[in-house]
Order: structure tokens, then C-alpha cells, then sequence
């Protein structure tokens, strides 16, 4: 069995989405050949918003990366 790993940005780490917009990620999406996006969420005056991203469409600004494992 081998063991393949990912690193992520972990849920809760604040993003840079736009020059002006920040937000926070909320769930972490991982599909075939090990596709990460992040669910993002914000709160623009009284409407909150989310959308997913692919890694390098966000600036992360306060978070390490981790790392995650799969047994194959």
C-alpha cells in the first residue's frame, strides 16, 4: 500500500478573493486526480456569499498548509 498526500489550506483560513474583498474558507472540495477548490464565504453589507475557487484564484493570508493522506 502506498500513501499519497495532499497539502491543504485549512477551513477557517482568511482569503483574498478581489483588491477588495475578503473572505473566509468554509469546506475544502477534492475531486479525480487530486482537484482541490475551496469553498470561500464573505459578507457583503447585510448578504452573505460563497463560491468555490481553485487554489490559485484566492490569496491566503492567515493560515499554514496541512497535510492529508490517502492509502492506496
Amino acid at each position: 500500500m502506498s500513501k499519497n498526500s495532499l497539502e491543504l489550506y485549512k477551513i477557517g483560513s482568511k482569503v483574498k478573493l478581489t483588491k477588495d474583498l475578503y473572505g473566509t474558507i468554509v469546506s475544502i472540495h477534492i475531486s479525480g486526480d487530486n482537484n482541490v477548490t475551496y469553498e470561500c464565504g464573505w459578507w457583503d453589507g447585510n448578504s452573505y456569499s460563497s463560491h468555490n475557487f481553485a487554489s490559485g484564484e484566492i490569496e491566503v493570508s492567515t493560515s499554514e498548509k496541512t497535510k492529508i493522506g490517502f492509502a492506496s
